[in-house]
């Protein structure tokens, strides 16, 4: 921890720091508007117009509870897509060495890295819908605050572990897959 503090004195951390806010702000917004637009498709009869899924708004007299099924598939699949949109963007956009991830084995670390993000992100939207009994509107606060952990996580990884010229060059440090 006290080498990610010591490495945001460098501009050139920082930047990468700031783009990869900005880039994981616009993941999030695709991957809650895939989210939406899916639980609509799948309860457009219960919500009081598309809006109702981000309010839990339903129309007069009804009530619903997305089921367990629909909900982590929306989660999957927005997750999926908004992960791939996030992958060109660090390569093209956001590290200054994005091109070393550019490649076959950067993919496949990058995808890994995801997938482990859709774990936390699965298990901590079933553990907070079940457990904690939140549902509804609910979810978009489940979703905000899994997104702030996924987010720190993924920065980590991807820095050091995809995008990092250094491990061009120090194969000791190279997660191997």
């Amino acid at each position: 921890m006290k080498e990610f503090f010591q490495a945001l004195k460098s501009k050139r951390v920082r930047r990468e720091y700031a783009k990869s806010i900005v880039v994981g702000m616009a993941s999030t917004v695709l991957d809650f508007l895939i989210t939406a637009l899916i639980l609509y498709m799948a309860g457009h009869e219960y919500y009081a117009g598309f809006f109702g899924v981000f309010t839990g708004k339903l129309k007069a007299g009804v009530t619903y509870s997305t089921p367990m099924s629909i909900y982590v598939t929306a989660t999957v699949l927005s997750f999926i897509v908004s992960i791939l949109f996030n992958y060109i963007m660090s390569i093209f956009f956001v590290y200054e060495y994005g091109n070393v991830g550019k490649n076959a084995k950067g993919f496949t670390k990058f995808a890994v890295f995801a997938l482990i993000g859709l774990t936390i992100t699965t298990v901590g939207s079933v553990i907070c819908s079940q457990v904690f009994g939140l549902s509804g509107s609910n979810v978009w606060w489940i979703k905000i605050t899994i997104a702030v952990v996924v987010f720190i996580f993924n920065f980590f990884t991807r820095k050091y572990f995809v995008f990092n010229i250094a491990l061009i060059r120090d194969d000791e440090h190279t997660i191997k897959l």
